[in-house]
């Protein structure tokens, strides 16, 4: 059984990532924060949000449910590499656009949030041992 905190990691994880996904949504159809896909054709940025939430929920699976200890490092360089790149760009944002700012800056707090839980002593013994060892359920045995 997987232990508290990598379900917490998850729970974090995939809220901050649907999050995101509905921002995207909105702001690929001009209703919420401002418009930076006037550039990309529609096939190509379709691409590129396909390849980035696959990837997304790619470095879910082998984290939450296939218990991978290098796709953790991995998801958290790139996470820190983000957070370098994103709060500069928050900002910047102009004081019209602080709602959108405000929406980002929870994505970036949940994914934080969710990377602290991969650190957390259950959750690291459970990606060391790549997921054989873990909490067990007693109460599945009543």
């Amino acid at each position: 059984m997987r232990p508290q905190s990598i379900i917490r990691f998850e729970q974090f994880y995939l809220g901050g990532t649907a999050i995101t996904i509905v921002v995207q949504v909105l702001n690929m159809l001009g209703l919420f924060g401002p418009i930076r896909t006037e550039e990309l054709a529609f096939a190509t940025l379709l691409i590129i949000l396909t390849i980035g939430y696959g990837l997304a929920f790619l470095f879910w699976y082998l984290i939450a449910r296939r218990a991978s200890n290098i796709a953790k490092w991995v998801l958290v360089i790139l996470t820190v590499l983000g957070l370098f790149g994103n709060v500069p760009l928050m900002i910047a944002q102009p004081q019209t656009e602080f709602a959108y700012t405000a929406v980002m800056a929870l994505i970036l707090v949940l994914q934080l949030i969710a990377m602290v839980y991969l650190f957390r002593r259950d959750a690291v013994e459970w990606l060391r041992s790549r997921g054989q060892h873990g909490v067990v359920d007693v109460s599945a045995f009543n």
